[in-house]
C-alpha cells in the first residue's frame, strides 16, 4: 500500500500516476491501494473565493506536461483556469506589456480549484478499493522501523497506518521530513524569507486585460532620500529607498475576477494598510492607492481578518530514505521563492520523474534512488534560479527592468530573432532542464547573487 501525506496538486497527481504504474507493471501491484491523507478540509466543499488566502499558481510547460500524462486530465484542469501569455508592468500611470510567446500561455488557476478537480477526477476514475482520500487527518509522526504513519483525526482520535511506500507531499513544514532528519547522511536547510504577503480577491476592472498578469508598485509614504529625477516613475517601480510601498500582482480568475497578491519586505511594510480594522476604511484605502481596483465589502472583511503569510526556502541533500521506503516531493523537498512561478511546476515534475522511474525500474527502492539523484540536482537548480533571476540592488534592478522594456519593444521587429530567451521564458515555455538553464545564464546569475548579497548588507 502507498501512503501519500498531503493532498495538494502534487500528491493528488502522484495518486493518479501510481495507479497507472500499478496497472502497467505487475511488480508495482504492492503499491495498491493508494491512501492519501490531508490535514485541511475537502477542496470540493463550496467556499467563496474571497474567503481563501490561496493565490493563483501558473501552470506552465512542466506542469502541463506532467498533468497531461493522465489521459484527459489536462482538459479538465484547463476548465478551472485562465490562460495568460503576457506580463504587464504598471509604472507611473503607464502600462508596459512584456509579452511572452502567445502560443505557450501559462494557465492561471487557484490552488484550491486545482486540487478539487484532481481529486474529483481521481474518485471518478477509480473505486474506493483502489484509492482513498481522507481529509481532516493531520500527520503527527512517522516510524521508519515499523513503516507506519500516525495521524490525528478530528476529535483528537489517532490512527496508525502501515505502508509499503510513503510519500511526503506535506509542504515546506513537512512532518514526514522530520523522520528523514533522524537518518544518517541526510542534510537539511530551512530559511525563512523576509517576504510577507496577503491575498485579496476582487472583481476584474475592465481596463485590466484578462490574459495577463498585472504588476504594480505604489509608494504610500515617501522618504526624503527617494528619487526626484525626471523619470521618477520608473525608479519608483524599480527601487525605492526607505519608503512604505505596496507591491501587488493581479492574476485573472474565472468569472471576471482577480486574485491580488500583496507583498512587502520588512523595510517597506505598509503599516497603514495592516492597521486597518474597518472594511469601509479598507475600501477607501484601495480606492486611493490601488486604482483601478475596488473591493466588495465581504472581500474587505475577509482580507482584514486574514493573517499575513510568509514563505520559506527548503533544501534537502537527498529525497529518499531507503530504510523507510519513503520519498519527498514538492515543497517538502525543495520549497523555493515564487519569483519565477516554478514551485508548483517543479513539484509536478517531481511526480512525473518518480513515476517514470518506477515503471522503468519496476522496483521501488531503485526508482527512489534514481529519482533523488536526478531531482536533487534539478530542484536545487530551480531554487537557485528563483532566488537569483531578479536583481535587488539599486543600480542593477532599474537596468534590468529597462532591458526588459527594450526587449519587449524589439520583439515586434526583425531583430527579435537575435534576442536570446529570458530565464523566465526558458523556465515557463520549455522543458529544458533547470540545471542547463543555470549553465546558460551562469554569468548573469552570479552577478545578481553577488549584488543582492551586497545590497542586503547596506
Amino acid at each position: 500500500m502507498a501512503v501519500i501525506v498531503g493532498a495538494g496538486p502534487s500528491g493528488l497527481l502522484l495518486a493518479h500516476l501510481l495507479l497507472d504504474c500499478a496497472a502497467e507493471k505487475d511488480s508495482l501491484r504492492g503499491l495498491l491501494p493508494v491512501r492519501i491523507f490531508e490535514a485541511r478540509d475537502d477542496p470540493r466543499i463550496p467556499l467563496p473565493l474571497y474567503k481563501t488566502r490561496q493565490y493563483c499558481v501558473g501552470l506552465s510547460a512542466r506542469g502541463r506536461d506532467a498533468i497531461s500524462r493522465v489521459d484527459g486530465l489536462w482538459t479538465e484542469v484547463e476548465k478551472q483556469g485562465v490562460p495568460s501569455s503576457q506580463f504587464v508592468l504598471h509604472i507611473g500611470g503607464r502600462a508596459i506589456a512584456l509579452k511572452r510567446n502567445p502560443d505557450k500561455p501559462s494557465l492561471l488557476v487557484n490552488q484550491r480549484s486545482l486540487a478539487a478537480v484532481l481529486v474529483k477526477e481521481l474518485q471518478k476514475r477509480y473505486s474506493q478499493k483502489q484509492v482513498q482520500v481522507i481529509y481532516g487527518a493531520r500527520c503527527v509522526g512517522v516510524d521508519f522501523n515499523s513503516r507506519a504513519v500516525e495521524f490525528r483525526l478530528k476529535g483528537d482520535e489517532t490512527m496508525q497506518v502501515p505502508y509499503d511506500l510513503l510519500v511526503g507531499a506535506d509542504g515546506a513544514r513537512s512532518v514526514v521530513r522530520e523522520a528523514f532528519i533522524r537518518e544518517r547522511g541526510f542534510d537539511f536547510q530551512q530559511v525563512n524569507t523576509p517576504y510577507t504577503f496577503k491575498v485579496l480577491h476582487v472583481p476584474r476592472p475592465a481596463e485590466l486585460s484578462d490574459d495577463a498578469v498585472h504588476s504594480f508598485r505604489v509608494v504610500t509614504k515617501k522618504d526624503s532620500g527617494d528619487c526626484n529625477c525626471p523619470i521618477r516613475f520608473f525608479f519608483e517601480f524599480a527601487y525605492v529607498t526607505g519608503s512604505t510601498s505596496i507591491n501587488f500582482g493581479c492574476f485573472p480568475t474565472p468569472g471576471d475576477g482577480m486574485s491580488v497578491l500583496l507583498g512587502w519586505s520588512p523595510e517597506t511594510e505598509p503599516k497603514d494598510l495592516l492597521q486597518i480594522q474597518n472594511a469601509q476604511e479598507l475600501q477607501s484605502y484601495v480606492e486611493k492607492y490601488m486604482p483601478p481596483l475596488s473591493v466588495p465589502l465581504e472581500a474587505a472583511e475577509a482580507f482584514i481578518s486574514q493573517r499575513p503569510s510568509s514563505s520559506m526556502q527548503v533544501s534537502c541533500s537527498r529525497f529518499y530514505a531507503e530504510k523507510g521506503r519513503a520519498v519527498l516531493i514538492g515543497d517538502a523537498a525543495h520549497a523555493m521563492s515564487n519569483a519565477l512561478g516554478q514551485g508548483c511546476n517543479s513539484s509536478l515534475k517531481d511526480v512525473d520523474t518518480f513515476t517514470r522511474m518506477l515503471v522503468e525500474e519496476g522496483d521501488v527502492v531503485s526508482a527512489m534512488k534514481r529519482y533523488s539523484t536526478q531531482q536533487v540536482k534539478e530542484d536545487h537548480a530551480a531554487a537557485y534560479l528563483s532566488q537569483n533571476a531578479f536583481p535587488e540592488s539599486k543600480w542593477l534592478r532599474p537596468a534590468y527592468l529597462l532591458g526588459n522594456i527594450v526587449t519587449a519593444g524589439l520583439s515586434k521587429t526583425p531583430l527579435s530573432a537575435l534576442i536570446p530567451p529570458s530565464i523566465q521564458s526558458l523556465c515557463s515555455e520549455t522543458l529544458i532542464p533547470y540545471s542547463e538553464i543555470v549553465n546558460r545564464n551562469k554569468f548573469w546569475l552570479k552577478l545578481v547573487e553577488v549584488t543582492n548579497l551586497l545590497s542586503a548588507k547596506e
